[in-house]
């Protein structure tokens, strides 16, 4: 018998431990050509990238940014289907 073909979300669920990853983790795995959070968060801000991050302790200046599984999994369909797209 044969596995269904996993969906983007469970592969990441595979990949990270926690439901979540850090910026910094974000540009080292999926955006290795912006070289710091600071530019990142600059592109989104600007509408640049589709993407949201969120502190994980909104009380503090020090928390890190983070995005959630799901909505990384969400933005790389999306960008899969946009590269489909113009590939047509």
């Amino acid at each position: 018998m044969t596995e269904a073909p996993q969906n983007t979300l469970e592969q990441l669920r595979q990949r990270y431990s926690a439901n979540y990853i850090t910026a910094e983790q974000l540009l080292v795995d999926h955006l290795p050509h912006i070289k710091s959070v600071a530019y990142l968060r600059r592109k989104i801000a600007a509408g640049g990238l589709q993407l949201q991050l969120w502190r994980l302790d909104p009380n503090s200046k020090r928390s890190p940014w983070v995005i959630y599984l799901t909505h990384l999994a969400k933005w790389l369909d999306r960008q899969q289907e946009h590269a489909a797209k113009n590939a047509a």
